[in-house]
């Protein structure tokens, strides 16, 4: 479960700053109970007659990427504008562009409060941690996508590589922000299992031959042990 922030409704009832203000303190709320959150309606208005985005628009893409939506939505810009695909080329453009200028590792204060009973809380934090000292992107292996999504919301510095082995979960967790979530299926061995999805980041161009990574696994529903234990490894493509 995550928000929905419809813009265009908040903007006929407030002031632009105090929506502005209301928007970064539910998003800031959102992150720290772990819930997705997407910004939308209208973002590029002016595209649906217009191939060119007003200053306004790009800012306002900018300001919830920085604010910290896990996604941006458009609406009536593609569902009967007349350049849709130009409209989504602006705000994809804008969204990497204002991405690539935010420092990772900003931790949300309070997340903790309400994974105070997780240890795979404990975890990510320190997985997080490790990877932002190190410069590493982070390979994690789930089932649920639950240690992703926590992941996810310490806002690592690194892409956050999540296999899964079900389509589902692979499909879910394509909305949490810095996931890039790969279905496969799991080999009965760890070490085979392991080998295969660096293959397959290297063979796709998501990392580089020599270049660190840090394997995670979440022990919630362990996927190679008959107990719960959590496991991170930092090794060599």
């Amino acid at each position: 479960m995550g928000l929905w922030l419809p813009g265009v409704i908040w903007g006929l009832n407030f002031l632009s700053r105090r929506y502005h203000c209301c928007r970064e303190e539910i998003i800031r709320m959102c992150r720290s109970m772990g819930k997705a959150v997407i910004v939308a309606t209208n973002m590029l208005e002016s595209m649906i007659v217009h191939p060119t985005p007003t200053r306004a628009e790009v800012s306002d893409i900018a300001i919830a990427v920085r604010e910290g939506a896990d996604a941006v939505m458009l609406s009536g810009e593609t569902a009967h504008g007349k350049f849709p695909l130009k409209a989504v080329k602006v705000m994809h453009t804008v969204a990497l562009r204002t991405e690539a200028t935010i420092i990772g590792g900003e931790t949300p204060s309070n997340l903790g409060q309400v994974f105070k009973n997780h240890m795979s809380e404990m975890f990510a934090y320190h997985s997080t941690m490790m990877s932002n000292t190190l410069g590493t992107s982070i390979v994690v292996f789930t089932r649920t996508g639950f240690m992703s999504i926590l992941l996810s919301h310490y806002r690592p510095s690194g892409t956050i590589f999540a296999f899964t082995d079900q389509e589902i979960v692979r499909q879910r967790l394509a909305l949490y922000q810095g996931v890039c979530p790969v279905h496969m299926e799991f080999s009965d061995c760890a070490e085979k299992t392991f080998a295969d999805a660096l293959s397959y980041l290297l063979k796709h161009g998501m990392v580089k031959e020599g270049e660190e990574v840090a394997l995670v696994q979440s022990g919630r529903q362990p996927i190679w042990r008959s107990q719960s234990t959590h496991n991170i490894q930092v090794r060599k493509v």
